[in-house]
């Protein structure tokens, strides 16, 4: 007896360990990734903003295909709360990694009740470290604070629904639960929309549910969504009949989607349960080249995973048509999934915003489930040793990414202006908002003693480019900031190429998203496209920047 209680405690302690490095490793990888790119900024600016001048934030995330916001505080309380209770940058992606973490416990405790019979190590490893929910819940990025109140909305659901009931929580509850992640999810995303026809689907099926039952669920529900609705509601009375409230109605726009895009989405929704990494190691071909070409250490690792990601959706489209299943919820929980996918396609044809996984992520708890539903009909040891072969495989191949992108990308590249920023509560030494945000500070540095113009105070001391991997064109830059008091953010650059004739062939621009202070030169490697038809010289130049509040100079 005493043997056995030892060897529980024992494994208790693995089992805490083991999760508590599994939150240390997603809040490190957090840490690691793009602070400086243009919508992580907006965001940590929105809670910067509010917790430098003190003023509500009654409009949350942009919505930039339309300009218009997202009504409501919850964003930037979310990101500048934890500001006030430890003013440091890494304080907002604490907090972040703790929700998300906390809510995809509880998603892999409700599986692993539902599926007893599936490893804990798969389900809880899987859920926490698979790529969208790694890099898409640690990241200061408002899809980010959809996936907490997406994974409570869909606990409620599944036990809102009697096909689907286990019983873990009460029925009351789980319609709180939909509620209140319906004004959460409301503030953050426009992807809110997408959860009605949940609820009412499990509002309305309860064919046993009698009036009084009925009342009781809309009533649970009405509790529910008016707890996060306290940070909506000043917006509303406050911005009553100003234009900007109802902006967002901008995007609805009537249109018809090709048929494949019901593939498309369908591929995207079991990618979110899947290893998928093309998208998170660069934004196209050229700079995924690049970037392997760089850092060749990690093409094995991505080769391992990257095929899982591309195996596993197909795998999984396939155990959708399985017949044989003798668990009776897993007819209607694939119809949930279908229905879902076509859900998301009809949505398409009255948003403007052309199609994009990130932009229904709030479906990823359904994808996950659905995912551990298919793994339980294959479970045995031979494809648990494979399971655990590629989630080590994933694990190590992020631990490497973060290795590589942290001196790259992330906050470490230039963290003093950003801590200045907030010591002397100073958001213009980090960014300005968009021009369309509402009540969003001033738009630029407007300061007669600072004059400035950034195609001459940023010196492009040198540029080379060569031609990598593939005809991949890299761009090898030194940059100066001349200008003695002004700081400046997100130079926009312009490539022009042209052919022996001296013809333009292409012209290309982008962004480098870095902080530059007074007298800072940083050399920089950028990756440009691939080489354009008839390129025989090409030249490279700063046409604008942000001018940001220089921090003091022992900051730098």
């Amino acid at each position: 007896m005493a043997g056995e209680i030892v060897r529980r405690r024992s494994v208790s302690l693995a089992w805490g360990l083991a999760l508590a490095g599994l939150f240390l490793f997603r809040l490190l990888f957090g840490l690691t990734r793009g602070f400086f790119l243009e919508d992580e900024t907006q965001i940590f600016l929105i809670g910067l903003r509010y917790y430098a001048t003190g003023r509500w934030p009654f409009f949350g995330p942009d919505v930039v295909w339309t300009k218009s916001e997202i009504p409501g505080a919850l964003q930037g309380l979310l990101v500048g709360w934890p500001l006030k209770v430890w003013p440091v940058p890494e304080a907002p992606v604490l907090v972040l990694v703790l929700l998300s973490t906390g809510a995809l416990l509880c998603l892999a405790r409700y599986a692993e009740i539902r599926l007893p019979s599936l490893p804990r190590w798969l389900i809880y490893g899987w859920f926490l470290t698979v790529p969208w929910t790694l890099h898409y819940s640690t990241t200061i990025f408002n899809p980010s604070y959809v996936l907490p109140a997406a994974v409570a909305f869909f606990i409620g659901f599944f036990e809102a629904v009697p096909q689907l009931r286990v019983g873990w929580i009460r029925r009351a509850t789980a319609f709180f639960l939909m509620g209140a992640a319906t004004t959460w999810v409301m503030q953050i995303h426009m992807s809110w929309v997408l959860l009605l026809p949940y609820a009412a689907f499990a509002w309305l099926g309860a064919r046993d549910r009698r009036l009084r039952g009925r009342a009781a669920d809309a009533l649970a529900f009405a509790a529910g969504a008016f707890v996060p609705a306290l940070f909506l509601i000043p917006t509303l009375v406050v911005f009553h009949g100003h234009p900007g409230l109802t902006g967002i109605v901008r995007n609805l726009h009537a249109h018809s989607v090709s048929p494949w895009g019901f593939v498309r989405m369908l591929a995207q929704f079991l990618s979110f349960a899947s290893l998928e990494i093309s998208r998170f190691v660069g934004t196209d071909n050229a700079k995924r080249l690049m970037f392997f070409d760089q850092h060749r250490w990690l093409v094995p690792l991505a080769a391992v995973v990257w095929l899982a990601g591309i195996v596993q959706p197909i795998w999984m489209l396939v155990e959708w048509f399985r017949r044989g299943s003798a668990r009776a919820d897993w007819w209607v929980l694939k119809w949930v999934v279908a229905s879902s996918i076509l859900l998301v396609y009809t949505s398409y044809w009255f948003v403007m915003e052309p199609s994009q996984a990130r932009a229904f992520y709030v479906l990823t708890p359904l994808a996950l489930m659905f995912a551990a539903y298919c793994w339980s009909f294959v479970d045995a040891t031979r494809t648990r040793a494979l399971a655990g072969g590629l989630l080590a495989a994933n694990i190590a191949f992020h631990a490497g990414l973060a290795w590589v992108q942290a001196p790259e990308q992330s906050l470490y590249t230039n963290r003093a202006p950003v801590a200045e920023a907030l010591r002397l509560k100073a958001p213009e030494m980090f960014a300005h908002r968009r021009a369309f945000a509402i009540d969003g500070g001033p738009v630029a540095l407007a300061d007669p003693s600072r004059p400035f113009d950034p195609s001459r105070d940023v010196k492009v001391m040198a540029a080379t480019p060569t031609v990598a991997l593939a005809g991949a064109l890299q761009w090898t830059v030194t940059v100066r900031n001349t200008n003695p008091r002004v700081a400046f953010r997100d130079l926009l650059y312009v490539t022009t190429y042209r052919d022996a004739l001296g013809r333009v062939v292409a012209e290309r621009h982008e962004y480098i998203r870095q902080i530059f202070e007074p007298g800072d030169a940083r050399s920089i490697r950028l990756n440009d496209g691939f080489v354009p038809t008839g390129y025989a010289a090409a030249t490279f130049r700063i046409v604008t920047a942000e001018a940001l509040l220089p921090a003091p100079s022992p900051a730098r």
